[in-house]
């Protein structure tokens, strides 16, 4: 059992490497996108980010079924997963609001609280994109 359990923590680590660096794509995709909708589109800021983030929402759902997960993706998983990641970026402004209403409003401390922010999300999304969107069916 020993060597099964630690196969199993190997392939979660390599799993949530590469959920990671799917993130840092999903990022430079949604951040390009808001900003071309914005200031070349003409879309205001809030349009120009949902647009941003359904994009990017996309992007890393098919490299994470492709390349973090390797499982077969549909239209449903899809869905799902873009209702996830928005649940996750509700978790991430939350937990930066509160770091930075506990810390102040420094650079730093909007540092930190994009940081905390970003790492709840990150657990968050992989955790249930692992268990409830890319699962071999």
């Amino acid at each position: 059992m020993g060597a099964l359990s630690g196969l199993r923590a190997a392939l979660m680590r390599s799993q949530l490497l590469r959920f990671a660096l799917v993130g840092c794509v999903g990022f430079v995709t949604d951040a390009g996108l808001t900003l071309l909708l914005h200031t070349q589109a003409g879309l205001g800021e809030a349009a120009a980010r949902v647009l941003g983030f359904i994009g990017a929402a996309t992007v890393t759902w098919w490299l994470n079924h492709q390349f973090t997960f390797r499982v077969q993706g549909s239209a449903s998983s899809w869905l799902r997963y873009v209702v996830i990641t928005s649940a996750g970026a509700a978790i991430n402004i939350a937990c930066y609001l509160g770091v930075v209403r506990l810390l102040g409003t420094r650079p730093l401390h909007l540092l930190a609280g994009v940081a905390v922010g970003s790492i709840v999300a990150m657990g968050f999304n992989f955790w249930v994109s692992r268990r409830w969107v890319f699962v071999a069916r």
